[in-house]
């Protein structure tokens, strides 16, 4: 069975903990099988939103505004918790 060609590539938000697991399952069972796609893969996981002072956010941003669409995991938004589990 050929592949499916999409014809613009495709913003990848990757997000935190479980959804990196299921958006990784979902794109070896749903995607890559059936689409010849071209993802633009952007971790917005908050270690890296830290690691860049957001900077990730708004390089992801400016890519769904250019290429037009991207799909978005979900991400924890930091409390005080979580600052100090993860050194933040």
């Amino acid at each position: 069975m050929s592949k499916i060609k999409v014809a613009n590539p495709v913003v990848e938000l990757d997000g935190d903990e479980m959804t990196r697991i299921i958006w990784q399952l979902i794109k070896d069972k749903l995607i890559h099988p059936y689409l010849d796609i071209d993802l633009k893969y952007y971790d917005l996981g908050m270690e890296k939103r830290d690691e860049t002072d957001d900077q990730i956010t708004i390089d992801a941003a400016n890519a769904i505004k250019q290429y037009g669409v991207g799909v978005k995991c979900a991400t924890i938004t930091p409390d005080e918790a979580r600052v100090e589990e993860f050194g933040l």
